[in-house]
């Protein structure tokens, strides 16, 4: 019918002007049949839901991805009629109406074959039913159903829901790049990955041949399809540029004693990437310098395979692809790798609900490495917070003179199945005299032996990778704890020096004679009181400075040993404030009425 027609097409055209408002989008369900977009302003954040269902769509925010404990909306459209019903589900999974109805309804309509449903909401809605909306990553529960919500309310999903995190409040970021875009890729061919839990596979590639400069100006993952839970991270680093084309065709497990030496000159990391994370795109006036003769010519990927259900016969193909440019923009990016340098000597006991670790990039580093080269600093414009499955919350901490700044970055709800950078709204400078300090919290309760800094997903990390320019030759700028007064903790007087083996032999007391001190540490009767204690203990010991350059030389201060940094001032977030409810905007609410008598007229035309 024309009429019919005129309105669909109406409806069509003011939904796919509306789509454009939106800075962010995702695909919640791995058939496309769930799609989002959403977009923040001030305090208030927007959705926009479109499923492949002409019944109810549910949506919500879980604590740890799972149904207890839920902030769930659902909505749809019955007979025409729009409606938006604001949920929770208790700790048994009981689904409950909230009584202070918090997300507005914008509009909802179908169109023969999706439910589209827009609506708003504050941040922090002051409703203890509410999960207030933060730069945090956000774990997504969704769901939907071919009925409507009935009298006694929504007909369970059955399969048709799930999980995802998300980061709600990323800053909008531009993905485009045109079709016209030269790229090129790094990528694995068939590499075997053992039935074990971690493997580091690391091969290595040449920058193809430039005639002049140019910037890549994207790097996305190539991930194999199905093993998207099978590649946890991508790591590329810059190896010496007088290396021959003869390592090119050999790939070999990373960190193995038996690897090319020529892996060992490759320190300085060029890119990372980790599970969960899309694409990143530089800012319009930075860029990766590739075709100089002192840009990077030989490089090297590492890619950690996560398989701790032990599957054999994988073969994976995966790496990533780089956008570049022969339009140079004015700054030369970099990345700097801070936190705790990787090594047993970041240790974690068992049994521990919160244990804190921190890693310092110091003045000391700062000073000597930003003087000899930048005395006006350098702008950090996007972070990415890295650790594995203990890991619960990371922040990365940023001081001056003794008084702590605004945080760089941070993310109090860490997943480590979703990582990826986080770009500033505002440059961040850092100066010399600043100290960096990456802040980890961490969960053993479950554990019964110490967690040991290392590279298997059950070690940990906590390192934070700045994205910064204008790029200086600094690569890593970290610390370890001492581990002589980590020792004194358990009691350990002696050990023996020289050192022969590894890990060392202790020497005295006698319970922990021709010891290892992960075998003393381990034997030690932890308790959450004694955990507590060394916690404490460790925050407050002497740091061995580690920092080094881009071509593998080290600074006059690594293995400097110094005292972690005085703080005088915390810095205080702002305090959550409750905003009123608001109502619909005026186009928002021509918008609803419009959507709505198309509802109606499609209802009465059908």
């Amino acid at each position: 019918m024309p009429v019919l027609l005129l309105v669909l097409s109406l409806a069509a055209e003011a939904l796919s002007l509306d789509l454009r408002s939106y800075s962010h989008s995702a695909v919640l369900d791995g058939q496309g049949k769930y799609n989002i977009h959403w977009s923040y302003q001030g305090e208030t954040i927007t959705f926009l839901l479109q499923v492949e269902t002409l019944g109810y769509v549910g949506f919500g925010f879980s604590p740890n991805g799972a149904m207890a404990s839920s902030d769930i909306v659902i909505g749809g459209v019955e007979k025409g009629k729009p409606y938006l019903q604001d949920y929770f589900t208790d700790g048994n999974r009981i689904l409950h109406k909230d009584s202070q109805q918090d997300y507005n309804l914008e509009y909802a309509m179908e169109n023969g074959t999706h439910t589209i449903v827009k609506f708003s909401r504050a941040l922090h809605t002051c409703d203890l039913n509410d999960k207030t909306i933060t730069e945090s990553t956000v774990r997504v529960i969704w769901a939907y159903h071919g009925n409507d919500i009935g009298l006694t309310g929504p007909t369970y999903h059955g399969s048709n829901c799930g999980r995802k995190s998300l980061r709600l409040l990323n800053p909008e970021k531009s993905n485009f790049v045109s079709v016209e875009t030269p790229f090129f890729n790094f990528t694995n061919a068939d590499v075997p990955v053992p039935h074990k839990d971690t493997t580091y596979w690391c091969q290595m590639f040449k920058m193809p041949p430039m005639n002049k400069k140019h910037h890549i100006i994207k790097v996305e993952p190539l991930i194999q399809k199905g093993h998207e839970n099978l590649v946890h991270h991508i790591l590329l680093y810059e190896c010496d540029r007088n290396a021959s084309n003869a390592v090119l065709d050999y790939g070999h497990e990373c960190y193995h004693p038996n690897m090319p030496d020529i892996f060992l000159t490759c320190e300085t990391v060029l890119f990372a990437w980790a599970i969960g994370g899309e694409g990143f795109t530089y800012p319009p006036h930075v860029g990766l310098s590739i075709g100089l003769p002192t840009d990077p010519t030989y490089v090297l990927m590492e890619i950690h395979y996560d398989n701790p259900s032990h599957q054999d016969g994988l073969r994976d193909n995966s790496g990533i692809r780089m956008y570049y440019t022969p339009n140079i923009r004015k700054y030369d990016a970099g990345v700097l790798e801070t936190g705790i340098w990787v090594s047993l000597y970041h240790m974690i006991p068992p049994g521990m609900s919160l244990f804190t670790s921190e890693g310092h990039c110091t003045k000391e580093c700062l000073e000597e490495a930003l003087n000899d080269e930048k005395p006006t600093g350098i702008h950090v414009f996007a972070v990415l917070l890295h650790a594995h499955i203990a890991g619960k919350a990371i922040q990365a901490r940023h001081f001056r003179d003794g008084e702590e700044l605004e945080l760089l970055a941070y993310d109090n709800e860490f997943d480590f199945n979703f990582q990826e950078f986080q770009y500033l709204k505002e440059e961040r400078v850092i100066l010399p005299g600043d100290n960096l300090i990456t802040e980890c919290q961490y969960n053993t309760k479950e554990r019964t032996t110490m967690t040991w800094g290392g590279l298997s997903t059950r070690d940990e990390m906590c390192l934070s990778y700045l994205m910064y320019y204008p790029r200086i030759n600094l690569a890593r700028c970290e610390s370890i704890p001492e581990i002589n007064e980590q020792l004194n903790f358990i009691g350990v007087k002696e050990i023996y020096r020289p050192v022969t083996s590894w890990p060392f032999i202790i020497k005295s007391p006698k319970k922990y004679n021709n010891l290892t001190f992960t075998d003393a540490m381990n034997t030690f009767q932890w308790s959450k009181k004694k955990g507590n204690s060394f916690n404490e203990r460790v925050r407050q010991i002497q740091i061995n400075v580690r920092c080094s350059k881009h071509d593998n030389d080290e600074w006059m201060v690594q293995g400097l040993i110094v005292s972690p940094p005085e703080v005088k001032k915390i810095y205080k977030s702002k305090e959550l404030s409750c905003m009123p409810r608001s109502c619909c905007s005026t186009f928002n609410t021509l918008i609803f009425i419009f959507i709505t008598l198309c509802n109606v007229l499609y209802i009465f035309f059908v």
